[in-house]
């Protein structure tokens, strides 16, 4: 009866990870799917301040949010039959923390919009957003720790398909002139209108009268995960900012385009992980280490064949997906790929910070790599230009995922993934993507390569391969 209700238990996480998956990788790869419409109705300036509002918006969400979505997962696990309870309290909280800035934002609009280089209306816009946001972030978290993948799918497809149909209506019909208005808002209104649904929706089922119940509980765990989002927006977000500083929009533009694919992979490792994760606790709560070790290691090598991969195509998939002046973005794909593997080797280990609740060691980690990332950016992208910019995220991912590997190491006390399998592993896949980078300008020499490569892992994983593969297929088929 116990490995039914496991095989059920593991069917059942499958099913969810893989929709949560699929769900956030729609939903984050938008700009890269609609990437060969809008690069040619779209000047670089414009996809340059489109870029920068999306920057502003990520920097200021971590400010009204609070991180309270940091702690839905460790809720879950506290308060299982009080979690609708929670969300609305919690969203209550984060409701007052953003009308409050959007009340400084009327009364301060100039300044602000000369600080963050944007139009005052579209600041305006930026915080009556914000308002709405965090109740689709609220939900789509607690659908993923129920394991309901099809609700995260649904989320995924109206905004996916929403933003491309929002964004050519109003770039063609409604901002023909300042089109960089209709990206913008066309990007932020499918969330928006589902913003407001799941806010009533939250507030329907889990309103009651004590709302401010579990504000102490939730600001112990978020509180300390501000400076750590904060952190991770400047290693993701700040280097636009401080390439239309150094250099202006247009190559911001470029920049975003080049990183917008080689991104991708961060996308997919962000989404495979987020989705593993409540299978993770559960595993790691029963002290089931083997299953972990197991599991991690597939998705450890599937993440660095991907960047390899993704990596080696990128001149040619740059070409379909822009237009010609966007094709110098090319230079950006290795590191910043390397930049998304490392990322997913920090976000395995602090995963488990997170599940002890130490959440001032992942913040501590982050900031120390932020301030490396802005002193890198501010050296050398004024000599090397916006370039410069994916190498030292790359450097700081490198030595934030070091930080967090001794973090995880003194936290657990015990050996949950196979440390040295990932290690060998992310330095062969920076050796064979420096070799890429090398073959650049030479596509027969980078495709053969790549061809040998792939044959090479599927006759020494064969056995792997069709074991995983016949292990999706039942799941699937039940």
């Amino acid at each position: 009866m116990k490995n039914k209700k496991q095989d059920n238990f593991n069917s059942v996480a499958i099913k969810s990870g893989s929709g949560y998956m699929i769900a956030n990788i729609l939903i984050r790869a938008s700009a890269l799917l609609t990437a060969p419409i809008f690069t040619r109705i779209l000047s670089t300036s414009d996809y340059g301040i489109a870029a920068n509002f999306i920057a502003w918006m990520n920097i200021f969400l971590i400010f009204t949010g609070l991180g309270l979505p940091y702690s839905i997962g460790v809720a879950k696990m506290d308060f299982p039959k009080q979690l609708n309870k929670y969300i609305a309290s919690i969203q209550t909280l984060g409701n007052i923390s953003a009308l409050i800035f959007l009340i400084i934002a009327v009364l301060f609009k100039q300044k602000l919009a000369e600080w963050m280089i944007l139009d005052g209306d579209l600041v305006l816009v930026m915080f009556i957003y914000l308002l709405v946001l965090p109740s689709v972030v609220f939900s789509q978290e607690k659908y993923k720790f129920q394991l309901k993948y099809k609700e995260n799918i649904y989320i995924a497809f109206v905004n996916s398909f929403g933003a491309i149909f929002s964004c050519l209506i109003l770039i063609f019909f409604v901002f023909n002139v300042d089109r960089y208005y209709g990206r913008i808002i066309g990007l932020i209104l499918p969330m928006f209108l589902m913003g407001i649904f799941f806010f009533i929706k939250i507030i329907r089922e889990g309103w009651f009268a004590n709302v401010k119940k579990y504000w102490k509980y939730a600001l112990k765990i978020s509180l300390p995960m501000i400076p750590h989002a904060l952190a991770m927006v400047v290693l993701n977000q700040i280097d636009r900012i401080m390439i239309i500083d150094s250099s202006g929009s247009s190559d911001a533009g470029l920049y975003s385009f080049g990183f917008a694919y080689a991104i991708l992979l961060m996308i997919f490792s962000n989404a495979i992980l987020q989705a593993y994760k409540p299978w993770l606790y559960t595993k790691y709560k029963t002290n089931e280490l083997l299953q972990i070790k197991d599991s991690h290691r597939i998705i450890t090598f599937i993440v660095c064949l991907l960047t390899i991969v993704i990596i080696a195509v990128g001149p040619e998939v740059l070409k379909v997906l822009g237009a010609k002046e966007f094709w110098e973005a090319k230079w950006v794909i290795v590191p910043i790929a390397l930049s998304a593997l490392f990322q997913y080797i920090y976000n395995s280990y602090s995963s488990l910070e997170l599940y002890h609740k130490k959440t001032k060691i992942i913040a501590i980690g982050s900031v120390i790599t932020a301030l490396i990332n802005y002193m890198l950016n501010s050296s050398f992208i004024p000599i090397y230009g916006y370039t410069a910019a994916a190498y030292t995220t790359f450097i700081s991912y490198l030595i934030l995922s070091i930080f967090h590997y001794f973090g995880y190491k003194n936290i657990c006390k015990k050996v949950v993934f196979d440390d040295n399998f990932i290690w060998v592993s992310a330095l062969l896949t920076i050796g064979v993507s420096f070799i890429m980078l090398f073959f650049y300008n030479s596509i027969l020499l980078r495709y053969t390569l790549l061809i040998l490569l792939l044959g090479l892992v599927f006759i020494l994983k064969k056995n792997k391969i069709k074991e995983v593969s016949k292990t999706l297929f039942i799941t699937y088929k039940k």
